[in-house]
């Protein structure tokens, strides 16, 4: 592949933003819809039977003598007691966070020294899963343990294979797929003149 100048690294940091910002869209779009369903879920539990008799029952405890006992033993006995649960539910452990590094126009040795640059990053600090886009040949169906390795043909191939789609476009949007795929919370462009090293990344 020719020198990459600043003008291609540029499109690319705007194609991978684009991507990005399409999935914080489609993040923020589901978290609207979760809102939403929440606020359905508690409308109806208000109006629940269940929800009333346990109004019933608070009211009843902060004044039991006003409303007497009565009224406890009716509502005591409407109350079904569900089974409690077997043990101590475990707390959920939250999914370790990907981030998306396009590693385009690097040389074989170039990405191969990425890769085993991102094993030892996550040996050292696992504090989240490198997914890579690579457009080298070389690393297509390679099987890293801990990184995730999607390809993605470099502009040359991929002009001569769909010219009426540009590159930038199919970038873009395997980004965004990436994100939501493994949870990305960052997307960065790797330079392929200064790919980064061990030091760098921890």
């Amino acid at each position: 592949m020719p020198d990459t100048d600043d003008l291609a690294i540029a499109r690319w940091q705007v194609a991978t933003l684009t991507g990005r910002l399409r999935c914080v869209e489609d993040e923020r779009d589901a978290a609207v819809r979760d809102r939403d369903r929440t606020h359905d879920l508690v409308r109806r539990l208000r109006r629940s039977r269940s929800y009333r008799i346990g109004r019933v029952l608070t009211d009843l405890a902060r004044d039991p003598v006003r409303n007497g006992p009565a009224l406890v033993c009716r509502a005591a006995r409407r109350v079904r007691r569900s089974p409690g649960p077997g043990g101590n539910p475990r707390r959920a452990v939250p999914p370790t966070p990907a981030r998306v590094y396009v590693a385009v126009g690097l040389s074989r040795e170039g990405s191969q020294a990425l890769i085993r640059a991102l094993r030892q990053r996550i040996v050292v600090d696992g504090d989240h899963v490198p997914v890579v886009v690579t457009d080298q040949p070389a690393l297509r169906g390679l099987q890293v343990p801990g990184v995730v390795l999607e390809y993605l043909p470099d502009p040359q191939t991929w002009s001569r294979h769909d010219p009426g789609e540009d590159w930038e476009s199919l970038l873009a949007g395997r980004v965004a797929q990436l994100c939501r795929d493994h949870g990305a919370d960052r997307a960065v462009v790797v330079d392929p003149r200064d790919p980064p090293t061990l030091a760098r990344l921890l």
